[in-house]
């Protein structure tokens, strides 16, 4: 096979298309774009698990500089008032973005392509991550909110990210949605995290994206799914705090395009390895949908299928080299399973 300048071989067992199915092969990839997968063995640049990178669905970065606070319910760690916003106000800029740059380094070094922040902070909060973002190669959704007592949101965000419309006046709340309808922009929310009396009021909103519902009951489920509204869970952060763990299995088969998280940043770092091993072993027992879940899934919910999701002839991808035979990986016999339940990020060789 003629190499050219801009090529990248990649060979060893590719995850491939929608439905994720491995294959033995090769893949060429020219200008980043997928130019040719075969099976025939060729001189490669990396032999591994070639796969979609991942895609981290809802990451708080912005408390990345205040990691590991004491065990305490939701509401006084990340509510109104809350230690996560005492802390955000007292820090030095410059620590805050230190703190996020340091974050989506290490995302990119294990395996995350695109992430979704729900950006505190007003317009100085997106101009932060910003700073922080620059020359990491991540593809980066901010859903920003609002300066106190405005409605306009940062031209940067790709939208509005809504704690809780339990945390604010419903008239606030409304008048954000529409301004961020008006530009174009998409509409999330947390809901039914603590509990599930804002679900109703979340979808009365007609949202693109709810976050958590760790409460919702299965008359919740069904309203979210006939809404057609996508929904990340973040089962790490919700031990963590206390709340229990969603009902991921129902979401599914109700039809719900079910997307991977993180969330804070100062409760978890912003590992999907880990959130993975977690998904599979205690919610689902099934590693193909929780590897969808973290990259197909996700880049579908954020509107980042260019840039991440599917590999598959003549699509740019964003691909991640897992090494099959680091010692933690040598051994399997499932790539996908072993991917999904005990890869680490230092088995990660390269994110292209």
């Amino acid at each position: 096979m003629m190499r050219q300048d801009d090529e990248v071989v990649l060979s060893g067992t590719i995850l491939l298309g929608e439905e994720l199915e491995p294959f033995e092969g090769h893949l060429c990839l020219r200008g980043g774009v997928v130019a040719e997968i075969g099976p025939e063995e060729v001189e490669s640049d990396l032999l591994g698990i070639i796969a979609p990178a991942l895609v981290n669905g809802h990451v708080h970065l912005g408390d990345s500089f205040f990691k590991d606070p004491p065990y305490l319910p939701l509401r006084d760690l990340v509510g109104p008032g809350g230690l996560k916003h005492r802390a955000l106000a007292s820090a030095p800029r410059r620590e805050v973005v230190e703190g996020m740059r340091r974050s989506l380094l290490y995302m990119a070094r294990s395996g995350t392509a695109a992430f979704a922040d729900f950006r505190e902070g007003g317009s100085d909060g997106v101009e932060m991550l910003l700073e922080a973002m620059e020359g990491t190669g991540l593809a980066g959704r901010i859903f920003g909110r609002p300066d106190p007592g405005s409605v306009r949101i940062h031209e940067k965000c790709w939208g509005v990210g809504i704690s809780s419309t339990k945390d604010h006046p419903r008239s606030w709340v409304e008048e954000v949605a529409e301004a961020a309808r008006r530009e174009g922009k998409k509409v999330a929310l947390h809901a039914g995290e603590a509990d599930r009396d804002d679900i109703e009021d979340a979808l009365s909103l007609e949202p693109d994206l709810l976050v958590h519902l760790t409460r919702a009951e299965p008359r919740d489920l069904r309203m979210v799914a006939e809404a057609g509204v996508p929904v990340v869970v973040c089962p790490r952060s919700n031990l963590v705090t206390g709340v229990g763990l969603p009902d991921v299995a129902r979401m599914l088969e109700m039809g719900i395009t079910v997307g991977l998280g993180t969330d804070n940043v100062m409760l978890n770092s912003p590992n999907l390895f880990s959130e993975m091993e977690l998904a599979s072993k205690a919610l689902l027992h099934n590693d193909r949908q929780v590897f969808m879940m973290c990259t197909l899934n996700g880049a579908r919910i954020l509107g980042a299928d260019d840039e991440a999701g599917a590999i598959r002839v003549g699509k740019e991808c964003r691909i991640m080299v897992i090494d099959r035979r680091s010692e933690n990986m040598a051994g399997s016999r499932d790539p996908l399973a072993s991917l999904v339940r005990r890869a680490e990020p230092s088995d990660v060789l390269a994110v292209i």
